[in-house]
Order: structure tokens, then sequence, then C-alpha cells
């Protein structure tokens, strides 16, 4: 049964359409851009989640594992609290015991990110390598 031209053509211009907008779909996530944004935002998501689970425990993050400072004494670098003055009046007069001294971990998300997104690169690229040397070979 022949069908009318124009209902054909019309038919071949709702499927070119339904083609265009899926190939569209799939450059959009395959985009080499989307996939580091996702990347990017599961690396995050991770590093929250792992902040929030293990912070606390490891003193690095609010929560009851978090060591507390003493107050009135003073910081130095390297988060090593000092005490003040020891007696007989002068700094440094008396031994410092484990309780005058706590130290306090300080773990930079941002560079644990940027290292977790240079490995993820890394692999990525010896992956690529392997692909290639296997297709040659």
């Amino acid at each position: 049964m022949p069908q009318d031209p124009a209902v054909i053509q019309q038919q071949i211009e709702e499927t070119r359409a339904e083609l265009a907008a899926t190939i569209d779909s799939i450059a959009e996530i395959v985009s080499p851009r989307r996939i580091a944004d996702r990347t990017q935002e599961q690396l995050r998501a991770r590093t929250a989640e792992l902040r929030q689970r293990y912070g606390p425990a490891l003193g690095i993050g609010p929560g009851p594992g978090a060591p507390q400072l003493p107050a009135g004494s003073g910081a130095a670098a390297g988060g090593v609290l000092v005490p003040g003055r020891g007696p007989g009046g002068g700094p440094g007069a008396h031994r410092l015991s484990p309780r005058d001294v706590a130290f306090v971990r300080v773990v930079r998300w941002d560079r644990v990110a940027l290292v977790g997104g240079g490995l993820l690169l890394f692999a990525g690229g010896v992956r690529r390598r392997r692909r290639r040397s296997t297709r040659r070979g």
C-alpha cells in the first residue's frame, strides 16, 4: 500500500530531528569538559563524605574526637601548643610534659582534591596509552 510522499517526508523530518537531539545529548554526556565537571563533583562529594565520617576521629573536623585546645595557651607554628612562662618567671624554665603539648592535624582538602584529580588524569593517560599500543600491535 503506497503512502503519500508528503507523509513520508514528514516522517523523515521527525526522525531526523529525534536523531539530532539524541546525538546532541550523547555529545553532551561524553564531552571532556562535562566528564571533568562530573569527576570533580564526585571527588568533592567523596571528600566531604570522608571528611564527615573520619575527620572527627582523626581530629581534623568538628566533633567529639577533635582535640580541645586549653584556654589561654598560644599556638606556635606547626600546630604545637607552647605553654606560658614556667616556674622561675623565665620562658622555658620548666620541661614540657605530654599534657603541655598537643599536636593538631590539619588536612588541606583542596590539596587532597588536586592530588585525586591528578591521579585520575594519570590513570586515564596510562589507560589511553595502553589502548593505543594494543591497536598498533
